[in-house]
């Protein structure tokens, strides 16, 4: 990947070689595939940098994007000098960012929309829109810090840890003779549906194992870390989730015609999972459904959480659930185009049902 912005590239580069023995680092990642992906290229880069693993690795909840009080405390606690924050639109409220800046120099990889533009002397800021004409929606955070850090150092066996995280965003459109070229390299069966393909099924351990229990994210990030290929991934202990996700995922998806509100252009759907499935849920409906504006909404929760995919992208849907959110307390969106998510708490959730109406029948006109 030849990028632009050779100054940001040049930081990127400084922040990852000058690390030493004596820095104190944390890796904060996304808990989502391509989340858990680009922080364990992230840890690998720093222990192959400076012959040293990371001193703490750490997520927030899948919904949180922005650094919160809890994250400030953990950081100074394990008295952290160097942080490295992956599949993360921190920017969207980077009030205690600038608090850890305060103590500690700062690395950004994202591929979310740019709320802030957070350059300063202690903190990188890296998207894709600041260092190529990629759709940053397409270039998974994963896929971002493996091109950045072969520029630091070897990563070049990460490649099939890049295409799982890639295939878990769905962002694998401008990246088919890449992805074609590690399917051969490790003589992996390429199937229509990625998904259905063994990297595939890694992104679907991954997702299973968050949705069945966030917890589960250290498991996963773990488990990618210390296997030596995919097929360790494939035969850990996320093989356990999938079952119990796949099972719950399954009565939705035939419940959807009786339960979902189908409307032109829209499917919104309102479910009272037992685990985490709405996001996946939403994934799937998004690609079945690709010219629809779907909406899966978790109703059993306080807040309520919220994902949305189109993938024809006539209607952007980080804009609409962004819009949506406006003015009420609490309430929070973002992500890209095609896909983003949102959290509304519930004695607020019936206006900003109305407006997402309100909002798709102005689009309709």
């Amino acid at each position: 990947m030849k990028f632009k912005n050779k100054a940001l590239v040049n930081r990127f580069k400084k922040f990852i070689t000058s690390i030493t023995l004596e820095d104190r680092v944390a890796v904060i990642h996304h808990t989502d595939p391509d989340g858990v992906c680009s922080g364990v290229i992230m840890a690998k880069v720093v222990e192959r940098v400076r012959g040293k693993k990371i001193d703490l690795r750490h997520n927030q909840k899948g919904s949180v994007h922005v650094m919160t009080p809890e994250t400030l405390k953990l950081l100074k606690s394990k008295k952290i000098n160097k942080v490295i924050i992956t599949d993360l639109g921190t920017d969207e409220n980077p009030e205690y960012l600038k608090k850890i800046e305060k103590f500690a120099d700062i690395l950004i990889i994202d591929h979310h929309k740019i709320y802030n533009k957070l350059s300063s002397k202690k903190i990188v800021f890296i998207k894709p829109q600041l260092v190529c004409d990629v759709d940053p929606a397409r270039y998974a955070a994963s896929k971002l810090c493996y091109d950045l850090s072969m520029l630091a150092t070897i990563v070049s066996d990460l490649d099939w840890v890049a295409a799982v995280g890639s295939i878990g965003d769905i962002a694998v459109k401008p990246w088919t003779a890449w992805l074609n070229r590690v399917f051969r390299r490790y003589r992996i069966k390429k199937q229509e549906d990625l998904f259905k393909t063994k990297l595939g099924e890694c992104a679907i351990l991954i997702s299973s194992a968050e949705s069945f229990d966030v917890k589960n994210v250290k498991l996963a990030f773990d488990v990618l870390y210390n296997a030596d290929s995919y097929h360790d991934v494939l035969n850990s202990k996320l093989r356990a989730f999938r079952k119990k996700i796949d099972d719950e995922i399954k009565k939705y998806l035939k419940l959807l015609r009786k339960d979902a509100l189908f409307e032109k252009d829209s499917i919104y759907y309102e479910i009272k999972p037992k685990y985490h499935t709405k996001s996946p849920l939403c994934t799937i409906l998004g690609q079945r459904y690709p010219h629809r504006s779907v909406f899966v909404v978790d109703i059993s929760r306080n807040p309520v959480g919220i994902s949305g995919r189109r993938g024809d992208v006539k209607v952007k849907i980080n804009q609409v659930l962004e819009d949506a959110c406006k003015g009420i307390s609490k309430a929070s969106a973002g992500g890209h185009a095609v896909s983003a998510g949102a959290t509304v708490p519930k004695k607020h959730y019936q206006k900003f049902k109305k407006r997402i109406f309100n909002i798709l029948s102005k689009k309709r006109r």
